[in-house]
């Protein structure tokens, strides 16, 4: 499916699952200054009902060797895609929502991929500014879309 075939339905799944996961984010990032991997899924509605959204998160591996060592990120990521494969017929959508370093500007940056069961996935970038003093606003940018791959529903893509 592309963007011009999606339905309504399927436009509001995303929209809920993108936004929601964003919204998180930027309240992570004003009130704790960092976030870690998270996803939102989306539950179907009984009919004519609006779904469900679930916050899914996977803890930080620790390493035993070296207890101050970096969390690390891209494998909370690829936990949290194992989780969603394993649970994805609970859900129409989902959003994966990572903290990235745009290597062209090093400008951090929030990461959303959103993907909907009928095969459509789509991603949203949105660089942000941490306060230049302590206790003054964030700086997000407007967010901007590019291409995906599905990842939960990839077999099911047509």
């Amino acid at each position: 499916m592309n963007v011009e075939d999606m339905t309504d339905e399927v436009k509001d799944d995303l929209n809920k699952v993108l936004g929601t996961a964003l919204g998180v984010a930027r309240e992570q990032l004003e009130e704790q200054g960092v976030f870690l991997p998270f996803a939102i899924g989306l539950e179907p509605g009984a009919e004519g009902e609006d779904g469900e959204l679930r916050l899914i998160a996977v803890p930080p591996t620790d390493d035993p060797e070296d207890p101050e060592a970096d969390i690390d990120t891209e494998s909370m990521a690829a936990d949290l895609v194992q989780v969603l494969n394993q649970q994805g017929t609970d859900f129409s959508a989902v959003a994966i929502a990572s903290d990235v370093l745009l290597q062209e500007d090093e400008r951090d940056a929030i990461h959303v991929v959103a993907e909907h069961r009928q095969g459509l996935a789509l991603a949203i970038v949105q660089p942000y500014a941490m306060p230049e003093e302590p206790g003054g606003p964030w700086q997000f940018e407007d967010p901007s879309a590019e291409s995906a791959t599905a990842s939960i529903w990839s077999q099911d893509a047509n």
